[in-house]
């Protein structure tokens, strides 16, 4: 009887030792699921803050896919963007008020975020000796989506209204009215028309270099390794770095990254307007999302800045007056990435994000 007894204390301490690292192990495959189910529905959400046409059921439809993936089973509801839960009107409700994912009808207004909460049942080993087959793990997430305020930026500021380089520069579209191309497919170039944006520093402000790591005239290098950057909220004041100095150091770099989506800060025309160019600050008061093809800096009037079409017969359009001598090439587009968000609202040709907060 006592060999009996000790037996089963000894397969109970067993037990304690293989099945809680086995609840462990579950711990943390149930928390990086709901991680991932949250963040595919605040995918969707992003997607309609970027002009796509989304339902509740596109949000469901993401969330319990990606849930069914990582087996686990999942109950979701909205959330605002700052991860509190909001009932169908948009407004902060408690938890239990809700408006879930997949049985509102419709999207709440002020949704920005969805909050997952995962479980998964599964079956122990030696526990069963001692009553117990099988454990729960949960988990919570929450992911969020809005106007995108960090990230790894180009090293370089766009005006609100960007300018040509002829005389004290012509203002050309405003932000609002930027013609915004659609992402094309992995590899191939966006849908939408590309555009010159000339390097130059005007009176009405154009195109400027920016320090964005403390260090100065190491733009190539701050282009190839860009430093990570959260700005929590806009408008923020951002050192400019020597354009003169800069601009053909960088050309080999910006060409390197040749069909990546590079984030470009934009400022507004009052502050881009500065009267120096090497020892200036600018107010940082946005995002956008930018296609690279390449960039020029060969001081020649009849250079890769000026109209005409690009490599596979597209126009080439300058976005004011007739181009420049230097100048990137690319396309404005709608483009979703993780990073630090925002409460702002988001306008045309902002870069969206993605952060999951909890």
């Amino acid at each position: 009887m006592l060999f009996a007894l000790g037996l089963i204390a000894f397969i109970a301490g067993v037990a304690l030792v293989i099945d809680a690292g086995l609840a462990y192990s579950h711990e943390r495959g149930v928390q990086n699921a709901s991680d991932a189910a949250a963040n595919a529905g605040a995918v969707v959400l992003a997607q309609r803050l970027g002009g796509a046409t989304m339902t509740d059921t596109d949000v469901a439809n993401a969330v319990s896919f990606s849930a069914g993936l990582n087996n686990i089973t999942e109950a979701a509801y909205y959330t605002n963007v700052a991860g509190q839960p909001i009932d169908a009107s948009g407004n902060v409700v408690a938890a239990n008020l809700a408006a879930p994912v997949g049985t509102s009808g419709s999207i709440p207004p002020n949704a920005q975020g969805v909050h997952v909460g995962g479980n998964r049942t599964f079956g122990t080993t030696f526990g069963r000796v001692i009553g117990f087959a099988s454990f729960n793990a949960s988990a919570e997430a929450i992911a969020v989506t809005g106007r995108l305020e960090g990230g790894a930026f180009l090293p370089v500021i766009y005006p609100v209204n960007i300018t040509d380089c002829s005389g004290n520069g012509n203002l050309g579209l405003p932000k609002d009215q930027w013609p915004i191309s659609q992402p094309g497919a992995p590899g191939q170039r966006p849908l939408g028309t590309e555009w010159i944006v000339p390097l130059c520093k005007t009176g009405a402000g154009s195109f400027m270099v920016l320090d964005l790591d403390g260090i100065k005239n190491n733009c190539a290098y701050e282009v190839a390794n860009p430093p990570p950057i959260q700005w929590d909220t806009f408008p923020v004041s951002v050192d400019s770095d020597n354009g003169n100095n800069c601009a053909k150091q960088m050309v080999d770099a910006v060409n390197a990254r040749h069909g990546q989506v590079v984030l470009v800060p934009i400022c507004d025309n009052n502050d881009c307007n500065t009267s120096g160019g090497s020892h200036a600050q600018y107010h940082v008061t946005g995002v956008v999302a930018f296609w690279l093809d390449y960039m020029s800096d060969s001081n020649k009037s009849n250079s890769d800045c000026q109209a005409g079409t690009n490599a596979v017969g597209q126009p080439l359009n300058p976005i004011a007056g007739n181009g420049s001598t230097s100048c990137i090439a690319g396309y404005f587009i709608n483009f979703i990435r993780t990073g630090p968000v925002g409460s702002g609202t988001v306008g045309h040709g902002d870069a969206i994000g993605i952060q999951l907060i909890k």
